[in-house]
């Protein structure tokens, strides 16, 4: 078992409660997915898991390991662990795609290094090799702000391989890109899972995507855990109790 949630809670200091006792386990190289309306609590868990949201109660084991409250040292390791893509790339725009993907592995690398961007060729190579993952290697040198939104988020994916981590976590990350790109962001977060047995856990809107790349799917509904299952599962039942009555399915082709 890689993760193993136990009655998470999160309340942020307005009150609001985000996460209302939510238990679920991840499995090794499992793709799950996680659905839910917008406030529903699928970005807090995230951040729980990843542990840049401090948990209100509950515990979160990693690998039979209680991570819920650790700090310090004991933190940055699992953090080292864990990789991060945001809706929102959050690339240096002026620095090189290069640069960018290198950025993934600044808390490793000796302090003078990351001051002065002089880096040893094997770490180069290493985020070429990233790039060419995400099929952008052909783009190392160009800026970060020429590149159209789905190139930035694959920078922002080979970004966080350079991590080597062994969970990836996707908040939403391709609410802002079109449908044809999606696919494109989709299949490179595949490959990944399925290739170098990463896990992958994925927040997501659209259930066509889901139904296309999730393993498993996990549903929230304000704050608490109300699906957990196959794809398949999901049938207009299903749709209407976790996304309302008056919702309609948005299919992205």
């Amino acid at each position: 078992m890689l993760f193993d949630v136990t009655h998470l809670e999160k309340v942020y200091p307005n009150g609001t409660y985000a996460l209302k006792g939510v238990s679920l386990s991840v499995e090794e190289g499992e793709f799950l997915v996680v659905i839910g309306l917008s406030g529903s609590g699928k970005s807090t868990l995230l951040r729980c898991l990843s542990r840049l949201h401090e948990p209100t109660s509950g515990i979160i084991n990693f690998e039979n390991r209680d991570i819920t409250h650790i700090k310090g040292n004991d933190l940055r390791a699992y953090r080292q662990q864990i990789g991060m893509v945001f809706q929102h790339f959050n690339l240096i725009k002026r620095r090189s795609v290069l640069d960018n993907v290198i950025a993934g592995r600044l808390g490793s690398l000796p302090v003078l290094q990351s001051i002065f961007g002089k880096f040893p060729s094997h770490v180069r190579d290493e985020a070429m090799e990233k790039l060419s993952i995400v099929g952008l290697a052909d783009k190392s040198h160009v800026r970060a702000d020429a590149l159209s939104g789905g190139q930035q988020q694959r920078v922002a994916i080979a970004r966080t391989l350079m991590q080597r981590p062994k969970v990836l976590l996707a908040d939403e990350p391709v609410a802002s890109l079109d449908p044809a790109t999606s696919h494109s962001v989709m299949q490179y977060l595949e490959y990944i899972n399925k290739e170098y047995g990463t896990t992958v856990i994925c927040n997501l809107h659209f259930l066509s995507l889901v139904r296309q790349y999730a393993s498993r799917v996990v549903a929230l509904k304000g704050g608490e855990l109300m699906f957990e299952g196959g794809p398949g599962e999901i049938d207009r039942a299903w749709f209407a109790r976790i996304y309302g009555d008056e919702a309609v399915e948005v299919e992205i082709e």
